[in-house]
C-alpha cells in the first residue's frame, strides 16, 4: 500500500501530475508529493480553475 502525501490515507495507487501546458514541475525545485485518485483529481480542478480565472483576467485586460 501507498500513502497519500495529501490526505494520509492508503492507497493502492499514487498520482504525481509534473508536467502539462504552462505547468512544469520537472524544471523547479520543490518536494516531491503524490496523491491518490481523489486529491489528484481535487488538485487538478483546482489547478484548472486557476488556469481559467487567469485566463479570464487577462482577456479583461485585453479589453
Amino acid at each position: 500500500m501507498l500513502n497519500c502525501d495529501f490526505c494520509g490515507r492508503e492507497t493502492d495507487s499514487v498520482i504525481r501530475v509534473a508536467l502539462d501546458k504552462d505547468y512544469d514541475r520537472l524544471s523547479v525545485r520543490h518536494e516531491k508529493r503524490y496523491a491518490c485518485p481523489e486529491c489528484s483529481e481535487k488538485k487538478e480542478k483546482e489547478r484548472q480553475d486557476t488556469l481559467k480565472a487567469a485566463a479570464a483576467t487577462q482577456d479583461e485586460c485585453r479589453q
